[in-house]
C-alpha cells in the first residue's frame, strides 16, 4: 500500500480520530446483527466510577503517549462533548446510520461517560494515513447496544450511502475485525474532499464498558493509483496491539 499511497495521496489533513475502546479477545461476529441505537439518551458525565477516579482520569491513564508505538507520532487532542458540535440525530440521513456517524468525529455521542483522543501519524514519510484513536467510557449496556448498532448499520444497505452535515460517505462495507476485546466491529466508507478522496477504515473495539475507536484515513488524488483499491487506509496492528495492552494494563492496576 505504501507505494500505492506515496504516489497518490496528495494531502493528509483528515482529522482521523474516531473511535471505541477496550481490551482483552473477542471477534466481530460475537453478537447478532440486532441492536438499539444505542445512545441510550444519556447525557455524558464525569462523575467518579467505583474504584475512585473519574471516567475520564481513568480512560487518560489508558490513553496512549508518546513512545507507546514505535516508529508513530503521538498527538493528544482535545475531546469534543455530547453538545452542540454533536450533529443532532435528525442531521444524520438516514437516521439508521447515526451510530456510523458518531465514529467519524472527535466528539462523545450521547450516553458517554467520557472520551479521550490521540492522532497518530508514522514516522515513514511513504505513510501517509493518519489514525484517530478515542476512548469512550460508557455503562455495559449502552457500550453494547452501540456495538450492535455499528453492527446493523455497517451492514445495512440503507446505510451504504449516508449524509451528515455537509458530508456525504459512499461506499459503506463491513470489514472482517478480530483484534481483541470482547467483542469488534470494523467498516469502511469514503467521501469526496474537492477533487481528491479521502477515505476511512474504521474499527471499534469494546472492552467491559469502555470502547476503542481506530479511524485511519488519508486523502489522495484518485486519477494517481492504478486500482480502485490503491490507497485504502489500514488500521496499524501495531497501534491496535498497543492501545489493547495499555487498557489492560491500566484495568488491572485499578484492581
Amino acid at each position: 500500500m505504501k507505494s500505492a499511497v506515496s504516489r497518490g495521496v496528495v494531502a493528509v489533513s483528515v482529522v482521523a480520530a474516531l473511535g471505541l475502546t477496550a481490551a482483552c479477545s473477542g471477534s466481530s461476529d460475537s453478537k447478532g446483527d440486532g441492536g438499539s441505537g444505542g445512545s441510550g439518551g444519556k447525557k455524558p458525565s464525569n462523575s467518579a466510577d467505583a474504584g475512585g477516579g473519574s471516567a475520564a482520569e481513568k480512560l487518560e491513564k489508558s490513553a496512549l503517549a508518546a513512545g507507546d508505538v514505535k516508529k508513530y507520532k503521538v498527538e493528544k487532542e482535545s475531546p469534543g462533548g455530547s453538545d452542540a458540535s454533536t450533529p443532532p440525530a435528525a442531521a444524520v440521513r438516514p437516521g439508521e446510520c447515526r451510530s456510523l456517524s458518531d465514529m467519524l468525529g472527535a466528539t462523545a455521542p450521547e450516553g458517554t461517560k467520557a472520551n479521550v483522543v490521540r492522532t497518530l501519524s508514522s514516522t515513514d514519510v511513504e505513510d501517509a494515513t493518519t489514525t484517530g484513536v478515542e476512548l469512550l467510557a460508557y455503562d455495559r449496556a449502552t457500550a453494547e447496544q452501540t456495538m450492535d448498532a455499528l453492527r446493523t448499520a455497517s451492514k445495512s444497505k440503507k446505510c451504504a450511502t449516508f449524509g451528515t452535515g455537509g458530508h456525504r460517505y459512499f461506499g459503506v462495507r463491513p470489514q472482517p475485525a478480530s483484534v481483541g476485546g470482547d467483542e469488534s466491529v470494523s467498516f469502511k466508507l469514503a467521501r469526496r474532499a474537492g477533487e481528491f478522496l479521502a477515505r476511512d477504515k474504521v474499527t471499534v473495539v469494546r472492552s467491559g464498558s469502555t470502547l476503542m475507536s481506530f479511524h485511519a484515513s488519508n486523502v489522495f488524488d484518485p486519477k494517481a493509483v492504478k486500482s480502485a483499491r490503491d490507497g485504502d487506509p489500514e488500521v496499524a496492528e501495531a497501534i491496535v496491539d498497543a492501545q489493547l495492552a495499555k487498557a489492560e494494563k491500566a484495568e488491572k492496576a485499578e484492581k
